[in-house]
């Protein structure tokens, strides 16, 4: 389940993990992983408002939202929708693109995820129901974002719709 909460971050992929390599990317921008982690980690908020958490620890649109996900919609009027291969699922709405919310398929509060940016890269802070941050994100571009655990380490790379661990095997995907 853990797993699950660090690697469901909406954007991005690679096609293999490059732990130690630099990849040019859209727009020249290149990172390491040492970059990247270096970048994500530099003003690390470490909670948020509890508020934010109480109000959405169950999918305020869980009937409608399973509707749009049974027929494969990933955009209704006033959100996004991100569907996982385990069944879970993530809503950004459109009237406030700095959070993401990510939930079980019964629609319970699995983390909320805190933008610091809308434009790349953008660094990305999960925190799980506890309030407890669980995965920092860089977000190169629309295909390419670095997950790091807490404590630094990479915990798995996204490419185009395909997450990978460290190893390079797939762990996740998403439409």
């Amino acid at each position: 389940m853990q797993k699950r909460i660090i690697t469901l971050l909406i954007i991005s992929i690679l096609m293999i993990v490059l732990p130690v390599e630099a990849k040019t990317l859209k727009g020249e921008v290149r990172y390491t992983v040492k970059q990247a982690r270096e970048e994500a980690f530099s003003n690390v908020e470490y909670t948020l408002p509890q508020s934010i958490i109480k109000s959405n620890l169950i999918d305020p649109n869980y009937k409608e939202n399973k509707k749009a996900i049974k027929i494969g919609a990933t955009e209704l009027s006033d959100r996004f929708i991100t569907i996982f291969s385990d069944g879970e699922y993530g809503v950004i709405y459109k009237n406030n693109f700095y959070f993401e919310y990510y939930y079980s398929s019964k629609g319970k509060l699995i983390s909320i995820g805190k933008r610091n940016r809308l434009i790349y890269p953008v660094i990305t802070y999960i925190y799980n129901q506890y309030n407890e941050l669980t995965t920092v994100s860089l977000i190169v571009n629309e295909t390419n974002t670095y997950n790091f655990r807490p404590d630094g380490k990479l915990d798995s790379h996204w490419v185009n719709n395909n997450c990978y661990d460290i190893n390079g095997n797939l762990v996740l995907t998403r439409d």
